[in-house]
């Protein structure tokens, strides 16, 4: 009886094992799920609610999984990744992962922190001249400013920068990094530096002190340093021509609630030869791609023997350091900071995760926690703009926590 006991757990081990790396879709018995401390019946109903709002047309397709002590327990995806065509959405396509790019920018740039190419008071000027004299807005004046711009501040979005969107992208897509860096220091900053958070493209600069403080492309320096050792085989700024016909379909809703492509595998820049590798959100993936990158996180910055940055720097990186600055639009307050590339929350007994809880996500649907006192990871992956106007990253989080049994 023992026996066959421990084969039957070997067996459900090596599935999960190979179904992390990438194995066709794995259900999960609901005794395995109750051994991970999740209730099979609640991750139904999870699914269900996300299932509804493709069945709703609100996105053509969305992807959710959960890690758990290092085992996937959940993985799901539902949808078509191209309605035109009919085409399910299958584990490996490839998603347009938005602002998920900044955390993994911001760990590259802060591994060559721990080699000590920088300091994060350092101004940026000490490495891009053109950030030398910058000007800032105020009160419809343009004025020199008072504080220069800090490393620190690119990282946690307080240099004064603004937001970019898709179509301001679609402007400077042949520019390359440096060349970026120089024009956008023409536009007066909107705030004075280190005085106010404003969510930014400034991790695009990060980016760029990566390529000038290694020497490397920002592309390659990311292959060696952080995909390669951790086996992400599908991440990328420019999608391999091989791989075209993975990539899911981008769609905003128009006013008739039709669902309309905004940017496909036919017209799509990341098909094409990519010149700006836009460190903000530039980024391509899959869902199994990124649990590795988020993975590595959760084990204090390595995974399967292979370090990609020591504990300290994280745990600094995972502080709050949002502190003291102002707000607009978007307020952290006692419960949640901003760290060095990605939200934290600080308080037990919030809606927003356990104490320590921190991730981000992208703007085309994409989200991802990282929770350590749980040990559990959840994401989601869509290609929509709707899903800030849905609330769905609060509703995917609470399905999650209450799927955890008692």
């Amino acid at each position: 009886m023992k026996k066959s006991i421990f084969i039957k757990h070997f067996v459900v081990l090596i599935f999960l094992l190979f179904h992390f790396n990438g194995a066709a879709q794995l259900k999960i018995d609901k005794e395995d799920v109750k051994e991970y401390g999740f209730s099979y019946e609640k991750l139904n109903e999870l699914d269900s609610v996300m299932h509804s709002f493709v069945d709703n047309k609100d996105f053509s397709a969305i992807q959710t999984a959960i890690v758990k002590n290092g085992k996937i327990i959940h993985f799901d995806s539902y949808g078509y990744s191209d309605i035109s065509e009919k085409k399910k959405l299958e584990r490996n396509d490839i998603f347009r992962i938005a602002s998920m790019t900044k955390p993994i920018v911001s760990v590259a740039l802060m591994m060559l922190f721990e080699e000590g190419k920088f300091q994060l008071d350092d101004p940026v000027y000490k490495y891009l001249p053109e950030f030398k004299n910058l000007k800032v807005k105020k009160r419809k004046k343009i004025k020199p400013l008072k504080n220069d711009v800090k490393i620190i501040d690119l990282l946690r979005h307080s240099a004064g920068f603004n937001f970019k969107g898709p179509e301001d992208y679609r402007k400077v897509m042949s520019m390359s990094l440096e060349e970026y860096s120089k024009e956008i220091v023409k536009t007066p900053l909107k705030f004075e530096p280190g005085t106010t958070w404003w969510y930014s493209f400034s991790t695009d600069i990060c980016g760029y002190l990566i390529e000038v403080l290694s020497g490397e492309k920002l592309d390659v320096f990311l292959k060696n340093k952080i995909f390669d050792p951790l086996k992400m085989e599908d991440t990328f700024f420019e999608l391999p021509k091989k791989k075209i016909d993975r990539l899911t379909t981008l769609y905003v809703k128009e006013d008739d609630k039709e669902l309309i492509s905004f940017d496909n595998k036919l017209n799509s820049p990341f098909i094409n030869k990519v010149i700006l590798l836009n460190g903000s959100g530039g980024l391509l993936s899959t869902t199994d791609d990124y649990l590795k990158f988020c993975q590595m996180l959760l084990e204090n910055g390595s995974l399967n023997n292979q370090r990609i940055i020591s504990s300290e720097t994280l745990d600094l990186m995972k502080e709050d350091h949002s502190l003291g600055l102002k707000y607009k639009y978007l307020a952290f307050g006692k419960k949640k900071g901003f760290g060095l590339g990605f939200e934290v929350v600080k308080e037990t007994d919030t809606k927003f995760g356990s104490k320590g809880t921190f991730g981000w996500g992208g703007m085309f649907g994409t989200y991802f926690r990282i929770d350590p006192v749980e040990n559990m990871i959840f994401i989601y992956m869509t290609q929509s703009f709707e899903t800030y106007k849905l609330k769905l990253s609060d509703k995917f989080r609470a399905l999650v926590y209450e799927s955890i049994l008692e």
